[in-house]
């Protein structure tokens, strides 16, 4: 009886990992960031992001409203996007985050937060 249970349990975990490989997306990584750092790292960031982009009533017009952006995006799309914005849109003219580590973490964590 020990090996049915054995091979139904390896059976589970087979059909789970392709299911979790067939959606991407459908499971995020733990959020590891600090969104009270990260507001922070948003305002100060070099290039500056809120002189193209807004949140709330405050920012730029150049770039996308990022007041939502939480809802559109999730965090592993934001880690590559924010370091290589030509990675979804090679036209695109937004310079990649200078922030690394534990700071890009935080930023993320921060615009992942935003969800108006």
């Amino acid at each position: 009886m020990s090996r049915v249970r054995v091979a139904l349990f390896l059976a589970v975990i087979v059909v789970f990992g392709l299911a979790v490989s067939a959606t991407p997306g459908a499971f995020s990584a733990p959020q590891t960031g600090d969104p009270v750092k990260g507001q922070k790292i948003y305002a100060s960031a070099t290039p500056k992001c809120t002189l193209c982009h807004k949140i709330g009533a405050t920012g730029g017009k150049l770039g996308p409203d990022l007041s939502a952006v939480g809802q559109k995006r999730d965090a592993a799309w934001l880690a590559k996007y924010l370091v290589n914005p030509k990675i979804v849109d090679p036209k695109n003219k937004m310079p990649g985050v200078k922030v690394k580590g534990q700071e890009l973490d935080d930023l993320i964590a921060y615009l992942v937060s935003l969800k108006k």
